[in-house]
């Protein structure tokens, strides 16, 4: 399992002139790629993304599926959101994203 963002191509294709077209994906994916649970928190999923440099992160179901993919503006907004509803006491979960 893995996942190909825009900084893979750039440093792994573009930077090293490499043909796009002739590169397979699996030669430039992040392998094993660290997720989160659908079920956590904006925060923390944010917290996550901050503390290990990322921009996306994949989103896990109950199944271990990828249920979806989360990037660091849109977990930004959620968390910042939510913090009005911590406020009210309610946490924000990534399965309202």
């Amino acid at each position: 399992v893995g996942i190909v963002t825009d900084t893979d191509v750039c440093r792994k294709v573009v930077a090293l002139g490499r043909d796009a077209d002739a590169t397979a994906v699996e030669a430039v994916m992040t392998r094993n790629p660290q997720t989160v649970l659908w079920n956590a928190t904006a925060s923390s999923a944010l917290c996550t993304m901050v503390d290990n440099c990322f921009r996306h992160l994949p989103v896990l179901d109950e199944a271990g599926s990828v249920a979806g993919l989360l990037d660091v503006a849109k977990c930004l907004s959620e968390a910042l959101a939510g913090l009005h509803g911590h406020q009210l006491g309610h946490a924000v979960s990534l399965a309202s994203l």
